[in-house]
């Protein structure tokens, strides 16, 4: 036995935390402004921003599916 402490192995244990299915899932996509004209260059910024919110979701949505799938995996 050491002088400096205990010869004694410290429990370990896995705690299941689940994330909500509520994160798994995006938005819908936000409607158009409410302006009766838009110009072609407009409506690019809002295709482009569009596309840019969905890729920033879906990939964050695949890493938390990931996520969970691993946490599935340990708990079989």
């Amino acid at each position: 036995m050491s002088a400096c402490g205990s010869n004694a192995v410290p429990e370990i244990r896995l705690v299941q935390q689940r994330l909500p299915d509520a994160l798994l899932v995006c938005a819908g996509t936000p409607g158009l402004p409410d302006t009766p004209r838009l110009t072609q260059g407009q409506v690019a910024e809002l295709l482009l921003a569009y596309d840019a919110a969905h890729a920033d979701c879906a990939a964050r949505l695949a890493a938390v599916r990931r996520l969970n799938a691993v946490r599935r995996d340990i708990d079989l």
